[in-house]
């Protein structure tokens, strides 16, 4: 008999040794059989209880497992715990006129007499209170399991949350950006007042999008948007004609993404490769309205000189995706062109 831990939340094999024969030793007792002596009790009719338990035990195990894999997660248990009792009430009399059947077999094939039933009424009766036992043990160990689970998926969560406020913190204060920056800020000063100031005034917005994103968990795509077109234009007046970037997604929507996700892959597409003049640098940040996702997509011209990456920050992304969505992040190169691909999020 296999675990299925994966599908049950625990190793079931322990309660199956345990249980099978504590609920068989008491049936006899339950559906008021006659019986004449102790031996009779303990050698002919708690047998015959134990082929009744395990085969509606066996049942009821795969009918769980199947459900579980159906319905695995804890806001469906409504559905699953309903779709069980209706198996139960359905099921029972048919389980109990196989094994009847079989038990008469046996017992006409070892010249033994066949045992006296209760009437039908009485049997199910009693028969539905061990089937809604073992039905009721596997859920209450089930849902034990997935609300552990939670709490840790939770616990991490919070713990991956933390680290992008301490990343997100460590690239405020990067000296080179802080650097690139205010270099780019002086240069301007002396020559185009004006372009210094605006300049000053959207590098003053990206800030506080950032500060204030840390707070956030999910943040409205808009919001989102607006901090990438920020940190895009920032980039154009440092890098001048050396960069392009095109933003083609809704102006409305009432999805959500995780906070700074476009600037993070904005950035490491500078980092990665050639900005110039000569080899200008193209990213291209689209909306798909047929699977919900935005790409940020880029040139492929990787720099001579490969540069230091942890590859946290995708890392983290795709882990921090993984906790809100079933989709995937997609990434995908070839010669040309490298694109990631980040699913919208709902409420």
């Amino acid at each position: 008999m296999k675990p299925c831990v994966e599908f049950l939340g625990f190793d079931d094999r322990w309660l199956m040794r345990l249980g099978i024969p504590l609920l068989s030793i008491p049936m006899p007792v339950l559906l008021n059989l006659n019986y004449t002596s102790w031996q009779e009790y303990w050698f002919h009719f708690v047998p015959e209880s134990m082929v009744f338990v395990f085969g509606f035990w066996i049942f009821y195990r795969y009918v769980i497992i199947y459900l579980h894999k159906r319905f695995p997660k804890l806001s469906q248990a409504h559905t699953r715990v309903t779709s069980e009792i209706l198996v139960i009430v359905l099921s029972a009399p048919i389980i109990k006129w196989i094994l009847s059947s079989i038990i008469a077999i046996i017992l006409k094939f070892c010249y033994l007499d066949e045992t006296v039933m209760p009437s039908h009424l009485q049997t199910l009766l009693n028969i539905y209170l061990p089937s809604g036992l073992i039905v009721a043990l596997y859920e209450a160990f089930y849902y034990f399991s997935k609300y552990k689970e939670s709490l840790l998926e939770k616990e991490k969560l919070e713990k991956v949350h933390i680290q992008t406020q301490l990343d997100n913190l460590k690239n405020q204060i990067n000296p080179h950006f802080l650097f690139n920056s205010l270099n780019t800020l002086m240069n301007l000063i002396p020559t185009d007042q004006d372009a210094a100031m605006d300049y000053l005034s959207k590098l003053s917005k990206f800030y506080r999008f950032s500060v204030g994103a840390q707070e956030e968990v999910k943040v409205p795509i808009n919001q989102e948007i607006a901090c990438a077109k920020l940190y895009a234009e920032l980039l154009s007046v440092r890098f001048r004609e050396g960069i392009n970037y095109k933003f083609d997604l809704p102006q409305q929507s009432d999805k959500f993404l995780l906070p700074l996700s476009l600037q993070l892959l904005i950035e490491n597409a500078v980092k990665h490769n050639i900005v110039s003049r000569n080899q200008p640098l193209s990213i291209t940040i689209e909306y798909s309205d047929q699977d919900d996702y935005i790409t940020v997509k880029n040139n492929l011209q990787k720099k001579l000189e490969a540069v230091s990456s942890t590859g946290m920050g995708l890392k983290n992304i795709i882990e921090r995706y993984a906790y809100f969505t079933d989709k995937e992040i997609k990434c995908e190169s070839n010669q040309d062109e490298f694109k990631v691909s980040i699913p919208l999020l709902k409420q």
